[in-house]
């Protein structure tokens, strides 16, 4: 896998002050053994917290992921990164409503795995991978973390319900999946989604939609509207293979975590609701020229 400047930068960082322990790699070592054994027991969910085994899988590659880039992100080289994501976090202080629209598992997803930097597109979380990677870190878990760092978020429908599951379809990519939704939201069947969708960890594991669900309450119709326009503008010649582009990187840095923030109409227990388009003025209740139809 090619690697990106700042990549080059980083690992050039590390040869320099690795004799000094800046970047502990007995934790790392140590989080590689973690992952093995959790792996080992995805089906015994007392060994998981008492987690869904698809839902501790997934936190415990999140939870190794941010205690790596805690360390590589210190490091001057990634100076950059790390002010940008400070930046964001100021700004948006994502810990849920009513504080804040952004939840913290859809902060980590965009700020580590979307917000991407320079020519390459590196973002902290494959400039972190590509480090750890080097030290010769377990396999198993850089290839998870790899899985969550190319994850984006996507427009989901609720199309049924399994056994304490949620089955979600991409209407744009035609893909289906059966999910484990950890806030605790079912959803309605017809329900629109903004979820990042994390794959299955195991056979006959389902699934996990890693945020709090965004649930978007303009019409399905609205949305169809704004994708058609949207990537017809992309690419012209094949508008769906500009999507996941669009969902992972927006069309601008705060892309969509501005949407989320302008769009914010209200919130209940494990969901978040949405209302208005990114590109359509007015139309988003904390945005420029926003009228509330209810208020005359």
């Amino acid at each position: 896998m090619a690697r990106g400047p700042i990549t080059e930068r980083l690992l050039r960082g590390i040869r320099r002050v690795q004799s000094a322990q800046v970047v502990d790699l007995a934790a790392f070592r140590a989080g590689g053994q973690i992952a093995q054994d959790l792996k080992a027991t995805l089906m015994t969910k007392a060994q998981a917290d008492e987690l869904h085994p698809s839902h501790a899988y997934w936190s415990m590659v999140q939870h190794n992921l941010s205690m790596f880039a805690e360390q590589v992100l210190g490091l001057p080289e990634a100076d950059r990164i790390a002010k940008a994501i400070t930046a964001a976090e100021d700004e948006y202080s994502p810990m849920g409503p009513p504080m804040s629209p952004l939840t913290g598992t859809y902060f980590f997803g965009w700020a580590y795995c979307d917000l991407a930097f320079g020519i390459g597109k590196e973002t902290a979380a494959s400039c972190t991978i590509d480090v750890v990677a080097s030290l010769g870190i377990d396999a198993g878990l850089v290839a998870a973390m790899r899985t969550l760092a190319a994850s984006r978020m996507g427009l989901w429908t609720v199309s049924g319900h399994g056994d304490g599951t949620t089955i979600l379809r991409e209407g744009v990519m035609g893909d289906t999946r059966e999910c484990v939704v950890p806030a605790g939201h079912p959803g309605r069947v017809g329900e629109l989604w903004l979820v990042r969708v994390l794959p299955s960890p195991g056979v006959g594991l389902p699934s996990l939609v890693f945020n709090t669900p965004y649930v978007l309450w303009s019409p399905a119709s609205a949305w169809e509207a704004y994708l058609d326009r949207t990537l017809h503008r992309l690419d012209p010649k094949k508008p769906t293979r500009a999507y996941p582009g669009l969902m992972k990187h927006g069309l601008s840095a705060r892309y969509w975590p501005e949407f989320v923030f302008e769009a914010y109409a209200n919130h209940a227990t494990g969901a978040v609701f949405l209302l208005g388009l990114p590109d359509v003025d007015g139309s988003r209740p904390h945005g420029a020229g926003f009228e509330d139809p209810h208020s005359t």
